[in-house]
Formats: C-alpha cells, structure tokens, sequence
C-alpha cells in the first residue's frame, strides 16, 4: 500500500512528498543549510557547537578517551563497555569555564550519554517552565 502524500513544507512549492518526508528533493537541502547555519551560528546553540569543532575540544577529548576507553556508568553496573564519548560531568550550559577541566569530564558509552544528555533537558525545561509561570 502507498502512503499518503502532503505537499513539501517549503513556502510555494507545491511538489507532492511521502507524509513522513518534510521537503522535497529540490528544498531538503536548502532546509539542510538553514538547519545548520542555526545551529552553528545561533545566538544560543552556535557557542557551544563552535566548541566542540575547536581543536582544543578534540585534542582533549582523544587523549582522555585514550586513557580512559571504558564507559564509567557500565562499569558501575558490573559491565565492561568501550566509552564513545567524552561528557561533561557539569554541562557547559551551566558552567562554562569548566569546558576544558578534566577533573569534569568522563567517558560514557552512547547509551549512557544519551540518557543523561536527556535527563538534563529535561531537568531544564522544568527549570525554565517554573521560572516563566507567574505567582501572586
């Protein structure tokens, strides 16, 4: 069976597209390029992207997934995973002059990461919610 069709997203344009699909061939690279030049040059997003592209950033990240190649929260748990990934302990978004201390950083395989990465957010979203409400 088909799926259904919907009209491309982009303004205008009126070619016909799956329903899962947002663009057509034509503008999914355009929408690419927006999406990108947002996230890396934002005025909220586009520092900490910035970082991570520094050469500072991937030095320090190689040499210490290099002396640290086993995810910490697997090796609590009794399992012995490779970390794919070098996190900060205490998010940049909340204090960025730790960016570059080792003493905030460990490796974390992605499943790990991505929990934690997840918990955060929403932790503050929670916070920014409570923030915006009014009281009396």
């Amino acid at each position: 069976m088909a799926k259904p069709m919907k009209q491309c997203n982009h303004a205008g344009c009126r070619q016909l597209v799956p329903y899962d699909v947002r663009y057509c061939d034509k503008h999914q690279h355009k929408a690419n390029a927006e999406t990108y030049h947002k996230r890396m040059y934002g005025e909220y997003e586009g520092r900490y992207q910035q970082f991570y592209k520094s050469s500072q950033w991937r030095k320090l990240s190689r040499r210490f997934l290099e002396n640290n190649p086993i995810c910490v929260q697997c090796y609590q748990d009794g399992v012995i995973r490779k970390a794919d990934v070098v996190d900060h302990i205490v998010e940049l978004r909340d204090d960025w002059s730790r960016r570059l201390d080792e003493s905030n950083l460990q490796p974390l395989c992605y499943r790990h990461h991505n929990q934690k990465t997840k918990q955060a957010r929403e932790i503050r979203q929670k916070e920014g919610s409570t923030r915006n409400s009014v009281r009396p």
